[in-house]
């Protein structure tokens, strides 16, 4: 009985894909079809994108080498990368993780986590700023404006205002949201947990010159407004190493006093 076309089509990319020796007498005698049709389901998977060449050596079609239908398995070093990843970047939301696993199905036979001596810990996001995360993020992308009302942590006043978001940014456990604000026509940060409410505007923005890596460079912890200000501060020798351990700390100007104490 001859089996149907797509079958066949199917049959010849696992033979190739295998390693197999093909050749047309070989696939007219397992697939039942003549030499006819068996030059014609070669060439409509050569015009379908696969590379099919013809080894005169061996006598038999196969793959251009380095081709393979298998995916690829990640390697020791790649693994726990893209699991740290898929931990960290599934914060986004539920359309990220999602995201992250179709690209993992796409690369590997296997799932990427991170073994068991690599331990990251760290309390799950709360619900709101993890939805705000993805929704911010869809908004930088697409370049629209977001209204967001704003409870300050530490005036404690409460606002409303019009942002054009420039990009999230991760600091001492907390999301954080850089944007020029249009209420104080400035670049302006806001804690992602200060956010009582958040909606995309149907409003689009001409992105601005604002380098991440240059601003969070410069600035010490999530200060990033204002003009530099030299400062000098005195630490007890019990937390010297503590504060010296902080990212950007190492970089800064430091001396140690007669009383063993850091300024």
């Amino acid at each position: 009985m001859q089996i149907y076309k797509f079958d066949s089509l199917i049959t010849i990319l696992r033979k190739l894909d295998g390693r197999e020796p093909v050749t047309v007498n070989s696939l007219m005698d397992d697939l039942e079809i003549s030499q006819r049709t068996t030059f014609r389901y070669i060439q409509t998977l050569q015009v379908a994108g696969y590379p099919i060449i013809y080894e005169r050596k061996k006598n038999s079609y196969a793959f251009s080498e380095g081709y393979s239908l298998r995916k690829p398995n990640l390697s020791i070093e790649e693994t726990p990368a893209f699991a740290l990843a898929k931990k960290l970047l599934g914060n986004f939301g539920a359309g990220m993780e999602q995201s992250l696993k179709r690209i993992e199905d796409k690369i590997s036979t296997k799932s990427a986590s991170l073994p068991k001596h690599i331990i990251l810990s760290g309390t799950a996001l709360p619900p709101e700023t993890e939805k705000y995360l993805g929704i911010i993020h869809g908004a930088i992308t697409n370049f629209q404006k977001v209204e967001i009302k704003y409870n300050a942590l530490h005036s404690k006043a409460k606002s409303q205002r019009k942002v054009d978001p420039c990009y999230l940014f991760f600091n001492e456990g907390f999301w954080y949201l850089r944007g020029y604000c249009h209420t104080d026509k400035a670049l302006r940060t806001f804690a992602l947990d200060r956010i009582t409410s958040l909606k995309v505007l149907n409003e689009h923005f001409l992105p601005k010159k604002v380098l991440p890596e240059d601003e969070l460079s410069a600035s010490f912890g999530t200060w990033l407004d204002g003009e530099p200000v030299e400062v000098v501060l005195i630490f007890d020798e019990e937390v010297k190493e503590r504060v010296l351990r902080r990212s950007g700390v190492r970089a800064r100007k430091k001396k140690s006093l007669k009383t063993a104490e850091l300024s």
